[in-house]
């Protein structure tokens, strides 16, 4: 089956494939088996870009030791992501330790071109650092990221690319580089000459979400971001993408996201500081993207995502029935097995856990375990964050402890016909399921035994 290449732009781009990434590790049904995510900032120190690349090594590292053949029956961490650039970053070149005047090479212009370059920048533009992005400043950005094209990164991208591969952009519409970063990177992909395979990737299949105003910032006069220009911003922006993207017809899926409940975080213009927690915005910006894998555009289509009216926080029941189907099986059983191997981990790695005898006994001192331990940290931490947001996304009871079953927000647990409650139900129904795994390789195995175990176990105490 053909990739999907998914461009991440900006600090918004990273937090997006981040709530991806933890979707595509739940199993949510994706339409590709394969994408290879690029990110385009020039901040590569930036604490969002960071903790993205190292959600994905961690990813992809489990992935690597997983075979998905037929017989295995789990979608745990099933779509393969692919790495062809160094820290999956499209390097910005020519920007380290430059102010935008030197970039641009003011001081060797003519008199004439010094005026104009005057006219359309500030001189606060002009002293610009490069280093920590383009500080909402699209002006900037369009004319740094007007070289990606000719970069030798962008020559592997192409490369990379066959018949059939698709594309999808996330960028936001407020900001310096994800505003100037999408127009650009769309009119390449459609229209550029100059780098291999252009004719298959001109005429391939694009999508986009492009993300309007969903935070502010903290007013500081000696920021060179201001929040309070995002609505004027996001109006112009919105003005252009009309005319000279969505009439034109360069872009086959163009989803609309915004938020008018906006938490304010602290104003830091780039950097190691520069760490946004996850956001309803950017989990439903992940959103989609599996629904572009999903889909057939046989015209352009433009597309908003409403969900039901909610006084207070988010949950499944918020979702309308499409999109609840789509989440709610993967992520409340790759939740419970997070749960299970995150607070109960004793128990699951002792004799007393049947399954162990004769397949896991020694699974556990291993790295892949290791790995998995790590990844379901970060996992707890984006929920922890999704649901402490202004605008929160409350889909799982954190507080449960020693009640498996009270997991999900507004979901009461069944009651069945057993011997067994709570945990050694849970034990119970991964004794049995690890009879019914047909995978090789412990690995494997290991993931289908919980994917099973956990399916059951829904369909029994959590099916709605």
């Amino acid at each position: 089956m053909a990739k999907i290449f998914v461009f991440g732009i900006g600090g918004t781009g990273s937090r997006v494939l981040r709530s991806l990434t933890m979707m595509l590790a739940s199993g949510v049904k994706f339409g590709a088996d394969e994408i290879v995510p690029i990110i385009i900032d020039p901040d590569t120190a930036n604490a969002d870009l960071t903790r993205t690349v190292s959600l994905l090594n961690n990813y992809s590292s489990i992935r690597q030791a997983l075979q998905f053949s037929s017989d295995n029956q789990s979608n745990f961490f099933r779509t393969e992501i692919e790495q062809i650039l160094p820290n999956y970053t499209l390097r910005i070149n020519d920007t380290d330790d430059k102010s935008f005047q030197q970039f641009i090479e003011y001081a060797s212009m003519s008199k004439a071109n010094k005026a104009l370059a005057k006219m359309l920048f500030s001189d606060k533009n002009l002293q610009s650092s490069m280093e920590v992005g383009f500080k909402g400043n699209p002006n900037i950005g369009s004319v740094v990221l007007n070289q990606i094209a000719h970069s030798s990164d962008f020559e592997d991208f192409a490369n990379a690319f066959s018949d059939g591969d698709r594309i999808f952009i996330i960028s936001s519409i407020f900001g310096g580089t994800g505003a100037s970063g999408f127009p650009l990177l769309l009119k390449t992909l459609r229209n550029g000459t100059a780098f291999p395979n252009h004719d298959l990737i001109n005429k391939a299949t694009i999508g986009a979400v492009t993300i309007l105003p969903y935070f502010k910032l903290q007013q500081d006069d000696e920021s060179e971001i201001d929040s309070s220009t995002f609505i004027s911003k996001t109006k112009s922006a919105l003005a252009y993408y009309e005319n000279n993207i969505s009439k034109n017809g360069s872009i086959d899926a163009l989803y609309y996201l915004a938020d008018d409940v906006s938490k304010t975080y602290e104003n830091h213009e780039g950097g190691s500081s520069q760490r946004n927690d996850a956001h309803l915005i950017e989990f439903l910006g992940a959103t989609a993207i599996v629904n572009f894998s999903n889909s057939q555009f046989m015209t352009p289509a433009n597309m908003e995502l409403g969900i039901k009216e909610v006084s207070g926080s988010v949950s499944f029941d918020s979702f309308y029935r499409k999109m609840r189907e789509m989440l709610y099986k993967p992520l409340v059983q790759f939740t419970m097995m997070a749960n299970a191997l995150t607070h109960k981990a004793d128990t699951f790695q002792s004799t007393s856990f049947n399954a162990n005898k004769g397949n896991f006994e020694d699974f556990y001192s291993g790295m892949f375990y290791s790995d998995l331990e790590s990844f379901f940290h970060k996992y707890h931490e984006w929920l922890k964050e999704l649901k402490g947001n202004k605008r929160s996304l409350d889909l799982f009871n954190d507080t449960c402890g020693d009640k498996p079953f009270e997991l999900v927000i507004g979901v009461k647990p069944k009651k069945i016909f057993s011997k067994f409650s709570d945990y050694t139900l849970v034990m119970d129904r991964l004794n049995s399921a690890v009879r019914n795994c047909k995978s090789k390789g412990v690995e494997n195995k290991f993931l289908e035994m919980f994917y099973l175990g956990t399916q059951k176990l829904i369909s029994e105490k959590l099916s709605n």
